[in-house]
């Protein structure tokens, strides 16, 4: 009997040593990974937003953008998630710089494996970004960068429900020509968004026989005198200045043109947006303020539907503030990536892609889907539109602001 239990455990171990050796050159396979699906366990739904937190980037612009998609991510999150899954944002900030931004959207798709990515901001930015999203394939939606040449590099993987420079030149020529302006000036920082949109005003104006002028300026500058000077000796002096800038030199420019008199012979036209929701506005400009025009993709008058109206009011509440337009385009699109994910039913950025293509979402503002024609308009939202404000009283913002283009 001892005989045979000696044999009996030799040969549990030759066993076991074989099954060892088996295991090791693939005798036993692991079951392949395959494409993770969105639902149940610890998994999870990942989204890169690489947006400007710091300085010098527009990082207000960047606070915004992450209030919205944090705020996404918890009505998704207090709902269930996506087919049982929670949405995780990958945060980075790019500090509005060009490869600090490429940096941390590799990152988030070789590393964190993101799915998509939403919240580019910078023009410049976005568009290396966009790069690499397409170089990688995972999709990229921009909700407010306007170079044209993001939709016009005609990728698979870059999407925007964003306006972009030709088109918002285009759109402001009905309200120039209603007041039959025959000289116009644009004063463009030199980036991307501000040399793409002035150039692209210029072309359009001039095409409708109006006489313009496009001066550009470094971005970090905070003294105007010189160029409004210029602008104020013209033969003829313009009668609307067109400021194409963000940030500081936004704010300082209505400012400075009123203090040299080139204001108010030559109205002013403010940037976009900015007056509607940034109290520094008021605090640069004050009394120079008044009668101060801007462009907006959004007004009073404009109708929401029922999901930008939700969206409004929870904003409203949750950060005391009502949300800018930008904001309603990154919240649809984060909304048409979780639709995405529940239509192909995990977290393929290539898959993902394949279905925004030919989605129509109901969003905040309407309905969205992309068109593909030629030029910039490549997955490309066209549904915008143009109100021109006019800011009568120190303090005016947002809805105070009057709607005098088009006219109710």
């Amino acid at each position: 009997m001892r005989k045979v239990g000696r044999i009996s455990v030799l040969v549990f171990s030759l066993i076991m040593a074989l099954a060892l050796v088996l295991s090791g050159c693939g005798g036993s396979k692991p079951a392949e990974k395959k494409d993770a699906p969105a639902g149940g366990g610890d998994k999870v739904v990942k989204i890169g937003v690489p947006t400007p937190m710091s300085a010098p980037g527009d990082y207000k612009s960047g606070e915004i953008n992450l209030n919205t998609l944090k705020m996404g991510a918890e009505q998704i999150n207090a709902a269930g998630g996506v087919n049982g899954s929670k949405i995780e944002l990958v945060i980075g900030d790019d500090q509005g710089n060009t490869s600090k931004g490429v940096s941390l959207v590799q990152k988030m798709i070789s590393e964190d494996k993101v799915c998509a990515i939403l919240g580019p901001w910078h023009g410049s930015v976005a568009l290396a970004q966009a790069k690499v999203a397409d170089e990688k394939k995972v999709p990229i939606m921009l909700h407010y960068s306007w170079p044209d040449e993001i939709t016009a590099m005609h990728s698979d993987y870059v999407f925007r429900t964003s306006p972009f420079n030709s088109e918002i030149a285009d759109l402001l020529i009905p309200y120039l020509k209603s007041k039959n302006y025959k000289t116009i000036a644009v004063l463009a920082e030199d980036s991307s968004y501000g040399t793409g949109f002035g150039s692209a005003m210029k072309k359009a104006a001039e095409k409708e026989g109006m006489a313009a002028t496009l001066v550009v300026f470094p971005s970090n500058a905070i003294d105007f005198t010189p160029q409004l000077m210029d602008l104020k000796r013209a033969k003829p002096q313009p009668e609307l200045l067109i400021v194409a800038s963000v940030y500081q030199p936004m704010y300082l420019i209505p400012k400075q043109a009123h203090e040299v008199g080139l204001s108010p012979k030559t109205q002013i036209m403010a940037g976009w947006d900015y007056p509607s929701w940034s109290p520094d506005f008021w605090k640069t400009v004050g009394e120079a303020g008044k009668g101060i025009l801007y462009p907006a993709f959004e007004s009073a008058s404009m109708n929401l539907t029922p999901l930008g109206q939700k969206f409004k009011k929870d904003y409203k509440e949750k950060y005391k503030t009502d949300p800018p337009i930008y904001a309603y385009f990154l919240y649809d699109e984060l909304m048409m990536v979780v639709e995405a994910v529940k239509k192909t039913g995990g977290t393929d950025p290539v898959k993902i892609a394949a279905a925004l293509k030919d989605m129509e979402f109901e969003g905040t503002t309407g309905k969205v889907r992309f068109e593909r024609k030629e030029g910039p308009v490549w997955n490309q939202w066209m549904g915008h539109q143009t109100f021109i404000m006019q800011l009568n009283n120190v303090g005016d913002m947002g809805d105070k602001a009057e709607l005098i283009f088009p006219k109710k």
